[in-house]
């Protein structure tokens, strides 16, 4: 399967917002950890995320059809970069896709010396996700709620 990853511009809000709602719509339901569960954002909020300065947003497409979205945050003074809200449409979950999609992008940036990002400990299949390519678990966790808890990762 062929991913097509750009960079997403202004008149790709309607199908961002649209690919993260879908996306995050059964994680909200699940853990219902309001204020930081990416499905509870306004358009204009996640306009705002994916347009600030250092932000970088990515749609990952297959034949034409955006399915995916991520924003990157880079930070050039330390060579990291962070990965934040990165989600699929459901029916093309578990397809290879944002695991691909995120090679690209790593790729696309060489002068990163590290990536981080976090992610559910409580979803395992994000969890191996990140391990496969290379994401290492570091000591940081927060409790959300007494059913959610993010774990931090961090890829050199």
């Amino acid at each position: 399967m062929d991913i097509e990853v750009s960079r997403f511009g202004e008149n790709d809000i309607d199908t961002v917002f649209a690919i993260q709602r879908a996306a995050y719509e059964s994680l909200y339901e699940k853990y219902h950890d309001d204020g930081t569960n990416p499905y509870t954002e306004s358009k204009e909020t996640v306009f705002r995320k994916y347009t600030r300065e250092g932000t970088t947003g990515y749609l990952f497409a297959v034949d034409g059809i955006a399915v995916g979205v991520v924003r990157i945050n880079i930070d050039d003074t330390n060579k990291t970069g962070r990965v934040s809200a990165l989600c699929v449409l459901p029916k093309y979950q578990n397809k290879g896709i944002a695991q691909k999609a995120l090679l690209e992008i790593e790729r696309l940036h060489p002068d990163i010396e590290r990536w981080f990002l976090d992610t559910i400990l409580e979803e395992a299949g994000n969890c191996h996700l990140y391990e496969k390519i290379g994401y290492k678990k570091t000591e940081k966790t927060e409790v959300i709620n007494e059913k959610m808890t993010l774990v931090f990762y961090e890829k050199k």
